[in-house]
């Protein structure tokens, strides 16, 4: 109990110390999704307090650049989105071009998250990280059902542009 609480100290302080960064951050009900994953992911686990914090460590960088290539991935398809509604015929080398700069960085996202695995065999054993694997995706269906019964439920609005 003493070892969750320590952790869990950790985590909401390693929180603020990043909200208190200048760089703005507008993933507002994100960020409680991941701090929720962090917390599963403890009591998934099961790790003590020094493998917490180097698995935390690694899992925040390779989060923080996975971000990054999503945030590159939406760009590019608010782009094609934008030349598409747009219907001019000339547009078909640049939409060429940003498809495949689309699954560029699709690739780069599977391969970071190959090396992530690959990077915490130190930390974690054999088990631990199919636990992690089997915890991510079921965690990630868990959070797509709920927003979805949200919606059909109208408490949340589709987002339109």
């Amino acid at each position: 109990m003493k070892n969750i609480l320590l952790i869990m100290s950790f985590i909401l302080l390693t929180s603020f110390g990043l909200s208190a960064q200048p760089i703005r951050d507008d993933r507002g009900p994100m960020k409680k999704i991941e701090d929720l994953e962090k917390i599963k992911l403890v009591e998934t686990l099961n790790m003590n307090e020094e493998t917490t914090l180097r698995f935390f460590t690694r899992f925040d960088k390779f989060k923080q650049s996975q971000h990054q290539l999503i945030n590159k991935s939406n760009n590019i398809i608010d782009k094609l989105e934008d030349l598409v509604k747009d219907g001019k015929g000339d547009n078909d080398a640049k939409i060429k071009q940003l498809v495949n700069e689309h699954f560029e960085i699709e690739e780069q996202l599977v391969k970071g998250r190959e090396n992530f695995v690959h990077s915490i065999r130190d930390i974690l054993d054999q088990n631990r990280i199919a636990k992690l694997l089997v915890f991510e995706k079921r965690f990630r269906e868990e959070i797509r059902n709920a927003l979805f019964r949200q919606r059909m439920h109208g408490q949340i609005p589709m987002e339109r542009k």
